[in-house]
């Protein structure tokens, strides 16, 4: 090797010792596509998905969560997920089944007192009717062997009979119909207890609601982006967990209201798990929302939401919740000059890159034009293959 050539070398290896000794923290200008669009972060969500939430238990409207499955158990069907506070529903449970018990008890005395005393008033009219045919017996003497005096007697007490049998047919028949109507109403009231208490039980048993179906247990988020937790109180109507098939998923995802002009239903879009950024995923723009509204009651900065089908599914990877970064294809410019942005420093006199010449590094102002959240487009100052420094990247980052 020459003087020279020593010189040089040694003058590039100072530039590079200059900024950390890793030559990786230099890049190579070069050309490719341009991808522009706009930013989109949201949550993966299940297509197919089972929202469960308090039972609809007739007059209860507010619920107390008692059990909460863990979120991420995978569950089978009829596996708890969910528990409500019983204990009102048991107390009215003790009542009714105490009102049951105390009307059965009612009706089998009320029939076992009506038995007695139809038995009673059968008897008094048998024993009438005993007397009626003694008379007609008496009666039934030629009137040359009895004497007129028991004649006459006999036919009093026969009259007596018929009338004390009439009497006592028309008093047993009006005190069996009281009766039979007494032991139905007591016979309703038993019947109506047992309903209800029976309907509690049912209602004791629903306050535990099960899986309908096997899956992966997740909380579901209210207005407010919050998740309950037991303790909390809910209303019939509130949804808790949700059971989702993670064999089909999707992306809800949000721009900013700048940049939904430029997003149409179709564009492809690329996005990136936070929990798994090492893979890509891709999909289309399936619905733009049409309102606008804020980020969320912390943040309010307005956004715009979208719906986004995912070309395929990792059920190893994805679950629902999860969050996600990505953006939204709106143009793709082929084969262009670009530079990283962590190349680029601001100075009065506009952009500059520090480049690598065989006489050291050199700040240049080349002249750029549109960008993306990682590129920028060279227009002029810069030639590919040059290489420029880039700050705040790790060596993978830079590879």
């Amino acid at each position: 090797m020459t003087g020279a050539g020593v010189v040089l070398l040694g003058t590039v290896l100072a530039a590079l010792r200059s900024h950390g000794g890793d030559p990786e923290a230099w890049v190579r200008v070069e050309r490719r596509d341009l991808v522009l669009g706009a930013a989109v972060e949201g949550e993966l969500r299940a297509v197919d998905s089972v929202d469960l939430g308090p039972p609809q238990i007739r007059d209860v409207w507010d619920f107390r969560i008692s059990f909460l499955a863990p979120e991420g158990t995978e569950v089978s069907p009829g596996d708890p997920v969910l528990a409500f506070d019983t204990t009102q529903l048991e107390h009215q449970l003790r009542e009714k089944i105490a009102e049951r018990d105390a009307a059965d008890k009612e009706v089998e005395q009320k029939a076992s007192d009506l038995e007695l005393e139809v038995r009673q008033r059968e008897l008094s009219l048998a024993e009438a009717r005993g007397r009626l045919r003694k008379a007609e017996l008496k009666l039934a003497v030629p009137d040359e062997v009895a004497k007129r005096v028991e004649l006459d007697k006999a036919r009093v007490e026969k009259h007596l009979a018929e009338l004390e049998i009439v009497s006592l047919e028309v008093g047993l028949e009006q005190h069996a119909a009281a009766g039979r109507a007494e032991l139905e109403a007591l016979e309703e009231k038993r019947t109506r207890a047992a309903a209800r208490a029976s309907e509690l039980e049912r209602q004791v048993g629903e306050m535990t609601v099960r899986a309908p179906r096997a899956g992966t247990v997740t909380y579901v988020r209210d207005w407010r982006g919050d998740r309950k937790k037991v303790g909390d109180s809910t209303w019939r109507a509130e949804k808790v967990v949700s059971i989702p098939d993670l064999g089909r998923m999707r992306a809800e995802g949000e721009v900013t209201e700048a940049d939904a002009g430029r997003i149409r239903v179709g564009q492809r879009v690329t996005l990136r798990l936070e929990a798994h950024p090492d893979q890509e995923y891709a999909g289309a723009v399936r619905v733009v929302r049409r309102s606008v509204q804020a980020r969320s009651r912390n943040d309010p900065q307005k956004v715009v939401r979208l719906d986004i089908d995912l070309d395929a599914t990792d059920p190893r990877r994805m679950r629902p919740g999860m969050r996600f970064r990505g953006q939204v294809v709106a143009e793709r410019l082929p084969d262009l000059l670009v530079v990283p942005k962590e190349a680029v420093t601001w100075t009065p006199e506009g952009a500059a890159v520090r480049r690598l010449t065989l006489l050291g590094e050199r700040e240049v102002l080349p002249s750029l034009g549109r960008r993306n959240a990682e590129l920028f487009e060279v227009l002029a100052g810069l030639d590919e293959g040059d290489r420029v420094l880039v700050r705040g990247r790790t060596t993978e980052q830079a590879k």
